[in-house]
């Protein structure tokens, strides 16, 4: 097929699309891991899909500077209506767009109804037209996801196989025992050393099995997660990950408010 038929049939297929987008959530340790995430949300996007990536970092070393992105707004300025919405949006390459959301993220954790409102609508915006929603997602101090990236259809544990990568992402797998999802899938970047690397995730997919109730696979791409993302979001009614995003957000607000009592 021709290029310029190529775009044509993209375009169609945005318009048509009624299924809300495959939304994966991704955390990330080590730095070989971060570029291999920004590598696997490119290929994505060249493969004729518009990505949306959240970045939940706002430090150095994140998913923007992976990507050879400058950011200067948070989408939180944008859900308060400081700035326009395509101000905050980053083109990070044919097809993905990057919203840095660091404040967004801590601000969901006490939404009020106003905010919780406004992002609703901005969630909305950001779905039209979009194949896949990428959460580079950023566990606060207690290794507590935020609103957002705990109501993903799927969870993705990057790590670059160091002993340190690994003990961290053991760390966040106990954390999410019990949470969301009975499965979290396992991506292990290019190591320095692949046979250290091989044995360390093994024998962390052997432990994290045993010590949790969670089912844990291995994936070599971000390809298998998005087909399991999409098992869920085209079986399930448009708004159902928005919903869980606010429902989350509302009982977080509700415990702050109960602990300051």
């Amino acid at each position: 097929m021709k290029a310029g038929f190529e775009d044509q049939a993209a375009g169609l297929r945005k318009l048509l699309r009624k299924a809300p987008p495959q939304v994966v959530a991704v955390s990330v340790f080590g730095a070989r891991a971060m570029h291999w995430f920004a590598g696997q949300a490119l290929t994505r996007a060249q493969g004729g899909r518009h990505v949306v990536a959240f970045d939940e970092m706002a430090t150095s070393g994140n998913f923007a500077d992976a990507l050879g992105a400058a950011a200067r707004f948070d989408l939180l300025q944008a859900v308060e209506r400081h700035v326009a919405l395509d101000a905050v949006r980053v083109d990070a390459g044919p097809g993905l767009s990057l919203f840095p959301s660091a404040r967004l993220a801590r601000a969901l954790n006490g939404a009020d109804r106003v905010l919780s409102d406004r992002f609703a609508d901005t969630c909305r915006a950001l779905q039209r037209g979009s194949d896949l929603w990428l959460i580079h997602a950023r566990p606060d101090e207690g290794r507590v996801l935020s609103p957002l990236a705990s109501a993903a259809h799927r969870m993705v544990v990057v790590l670059d196989g160091s002993p340190r990568a690994t003990t961290e992402a053991y760390a966040l797998i106990k954390r999410l025992d019990g949470g969301p999802w009975p499965q979290i899938d396992l991506a292990l970047a290019p190591a320095r050393d692949p046979d250290e690397a091989e044995a360390l995730l093994a024998n962390l997919i052997l432990v994290g099995h045993r010590q949790t109730g969670l089912a844990l696979r291995r994936v070599s791409s971000l390809e298998a997660c998005a087909a399991a993302a999409a098992a869920v979001s085209d079986s399930a009614a448009d708004g159902v990950f928005l919903e869980r995003v606010l429902g989350l957000a509302k009982r977080r607000q509700r415990t702050s408010m109960a602990l300051a009592m």
